[in-house]
C-alpha cells in the first residue's frame, strides 16, 4: 500500500503542492465547527477520538486518475456534526472546510454539498491502515468523501463550517478544478492492485 500520495497532480492544491506544516502542535490545535444550525464549538484532538469511531475499507480517487483502497479509521462527519448540536437540517446547505495552513502559505479551503456527503458516509478521518495520520497526508484530520475527487477534502483540517454557499476555493479556481468534484467515468489506475480500470458510473468506486 502507499504510504503517499502519488500521481501528476495534488488532490488539495496549496497543502501539496507547496507542502504541509513542518509540525503541528496538537496540545494547542482546535477543530472550530459552526455556521447554519450548529452551535459554534471548538474540539480538542482527544474530544474528536472521544467519539464513535469506525474503520472503512475504501476506494480514495485522485484527480490525477489513480486511485487506491485503505482502511480509513475515525469518526463520521455527522457525529462530529452532532457534537456540535446539529439540527438535522440538509436542505441546500453546503460543507466548507479550511486547512491549517501556514502563515507563509495561507489556507486551503474546499466547500462541498453536505446531503450527499452524509448520504455517503463522510469520513473524519486521523488513521490510515491502523496507523496515526502521518503529516503529509493530513494529520492531524482529513475530511473523506469518497465519491469526490481527492482535491474536495481538505488536509490539516482546522476548521468545518455549514453553510448556503457552494463556492470554489481560492487554489480550485487557480487550477481550473470542477466545482462538484464529483468522481467521473472513466479508465483510472488502481495502484494497489497494479491495473488499469475503467468505471463506467460516476461517484464512490464501491465494486473494485
Amino acid at each position: 500500500m502507499p504510504t503517499t500520495e502519488r500521481g501528476g497532480k495534488p488532490s488539495s492544491l496549496r497543502y501539496y503542492q507547496d507542502g504541509p506544516p513542518q509540525s503541528v502542535d496538537i496540545g494547542a490545535w482546535r477543530l472550530t465547527v459552526g455556521g447554519l444550525g450548529l452551535r459554534e464549538t471548538t474540539l480538542t484532538y482527544e474530544d474528536i477520538r472521544s467519539l464513535p469511531r469506525v474503520r472503512e475499507n475504501r476506494r480514495y480517487v485522485c484527480v490525477c486518475n489513480w486511485s487506491y483502497r485503505q482502511n480509513w479509521g475515525g469518526t463520521l462527519l455527522r457525529e462530529v456534526l452532532k457534537a456540535a448540536d446539529w439540527d438535522g437540517e440538509v436542505g441546500t446547505r453546503y460543507l466548507k472546510q479550511t486547512s491549517i495552513g501556514t502563515a507563509e502559505k495561507g489556507t486551503y479551503q474546499s466547500t462541498i454539498p453536505l446531503g450527499p456527503a452524509l448520504e455517503r458516509r463522510c469520513l473524519i478521518i486521523d488513521e490510515i491502515d491502523d496507523a496515526p495520520l502521518p503529516m503529509e497526508r493530513g494529520f492531524p484530520l482529513r475530511l473523506m468523501d469518497f465519491g469526490l475527487y481527492g482535491y474536495k477534502s481538505v488536509k490539516g483540517l482546522a476548521g468545518i463550517e455549514i453553510t448556503k454557499d457552494f463556492e470554489l476555493g481560492e487554489w480550485e479556481r487557480r487550477a481550473g478544478y470542477a466545482l462538484d468534484g464529483e468522481i467521473q467515468p472513466k479508465r483510472y489506475r488502481l495502484s494497489d492492485l497494479r491495473c488499469h480500470h475503467f468505471i463506467s458510473s460516476g461517484g464512490e468506486m464501491i465494486d473494485i
